[in-house]
């Protein structure tokens, strides 16, 4: 579980307001609590949430907005999706492994998509989107592809690439979206383009791309994995939920000097996951994307239970997991009497939440 949610919080630190005791509900003129209080920062009243604006094809919009999202990324998210069965209400559900994808700047086969259809105007991309995405309105996906255009800065680094190529056609140029947002010189050239986050290399000197930057490159011959744990995975899977190309979690987020310990410093993927699904007074496009909301939700937990898998995998000095070698012999005895084949074993600790152990613990915590 990535854990219940929050009516007011700051990163890293979650303050929630005071519960009122009857006392004060009874009160008729009860204080009044503003930002200063809760955040420390401004002093004026916290204001209610601005009432969202219909649109006149709102329905049709929400039915298809995971369409309308994936014809515009950068990168998209495959999975196996497998809806429950009956005719409940709308659940996304997937089943097996998640894995996101990258396109190189130009495509090889005619049939441009995700981030390639940046480099044409936006007519050309609106007719390009609407040959795959029949149920969509093509001014809505007009106005949204002009609208990303304007302020999301993915694209200007597409079109920063495209102008080099243009340039330049004769030399190897790269596009590498950094992991963290800091680039070693002492590793690297001086790259020709940079902005917050990527860098546009021009030559073949220098050393590869590390495993979880996001390398562009004019042509390939197929999509490339990028690493989830790169901060620029969830803004360019989701351009409708992070317009501005809102960065995501990357391992080397710290806690602000009021929430970091000698033993805890950095944020963790749980606990910046916590914070973005927090319910807020202001709106959230997260809260109102409906359909996407919950692939995002989905996307967000199988990450984030990913990274904490990948870790038990690489420490098991430092978790002492050798002390379970009898488990592991009886377990192995077990499957070869059975003639099941056994892959590696990995114990997982209690402290793994959902695992059955941290349940049985809990369970026994509480009684």
């Amino acid at each position: 579980m990535i854990g219940t949610a929050r009516t007011q919080s700051q990163l890293p630190k979650i303050v929630h307001p005071k519960q009122p005791r009857f006392a004060d509900v009874a009160n008729v003129n009860p204080p009044k609590c503003n930002e200063r209080s809760l955040f420390g920062g401004a002093s004026s009243l916290i204001k209610a949430s601005p009432v969202p604006v219909t649109h006149p094809n709102q329905k049709t919009i929400g039915k298809h907005i995971r369409e309308y999202n994936s014809a515009l990324a950068f990168a998209f998210m495959g999975a196996q999706i497998k809806p429950p069965p009956g005719t409940g209400p709308y659940c996304y559900r997937i089943h097996g492994q998640i894995y996101h994808m990258v396109s190189p700047l130009y495509s090889d086969n005619n049939k441009p998509g995700y981030g390639q259809l940046y480099v044409f105007d936006t007519t050309k991309a609106t007719e390009k989107r609407m040959e795959r995405n029949e149920g969509c309105l093509p001014s809505v996906m007009d106005r949204l592809d002009s609208m990303l255009r304007a302020i999301n800065p993915f694209i200007d680094c597409y079109l920063q690439m495209h102008r080099i190529i243009e340039e330049n056609p004769a030399t190897n140029i790269r596009m590498v979206f950094m992991e963290s947002g800091d680039l070693d010189l002492r590793r690297h050239n001086q790259p020709s383009s940079k902005t917050e986050i990527a860098a546009i290399f021009v030559g073949d000197n220098g050393e590869p791309p590390a495993n979880r930057n996001i390398c562009i490159y004019p042509i390939g011959n197929s999509c490339k994995n990028i690493s989830p744990l790169n901060q620029c995975c969830d803004p360019m899977v989701y351009p409708l939920l992070f317009l501005r190309g809102e960065l995501g979690w990357n391992i080397n987020m710290k806690h602000s000097e009021e929430g970091r310990s000698s033993k805890y410093t950095r944020v963790t993927q749980l606990q910046f996951y916590a914070y973005r699904l927090a319910v807020r007074n202001d709106f959230s496009i997260l809260h109102h994307s409906g359909k996407l909301f919950q692939q995002y939700i989905v996307d967000a937990y199988v990450k984030t239970e990913g990274s904490r898998l990948k870790y038990l995998r690489y420490n098991k000095k430092n978790l002492r997991i050798e002390h379970y070698k009898g488990l592991l012999d009886a377990l192995n005895s077990r499957a070869l009497n059975q003639g099941v084949r056994t892959e590696k074993l990995i114990i997982l600790p209690s402290t793994f939440q959902g695992s059955p152990r941290h349940m049985h613990q809990n369970y026994q915590n509480s009684v």
